[in-house]
């Protein structure tokens, strides 16, 4: 959600037509405060994709560990017979 700075009080919600309205130092701010936004967003996104793709690293290195504890059992099982 947008942060209401104190010159935006009197507009209510402020759109891409609206912006117009406002004076080019509160535009400025404006965009300037939609990019920080932006950039908060999107750094929450690649942490949270980040964390996915650890969380797939860790399982195929676990279906490997099983796999490969199963293989060394019938090795160990064909030795034996």
């Amino acid at each position: 959600m947008p942060t209401i700075l104190p010159f935006m009080a009197g507009l209510g919600r402020i759109t891409r037509w609206s912006v117009t309205q406002l004076s080019s130092y509160e535009q400025l701010q404006f965009h300037r405060d939609r990019r920080a936004q932006a950039r908060e967003a999107i750094a929450k996104m690649n942490a949270q994709a980040s964390t996915f793709g650890n969380i797939q690293v860790n399982k195929s290195v676990a279906m490997g560990d099983i796999t490969s504890r199963i293989a060394m059992n019938r090795i160990k099982l064909s030795k034996q017979a």
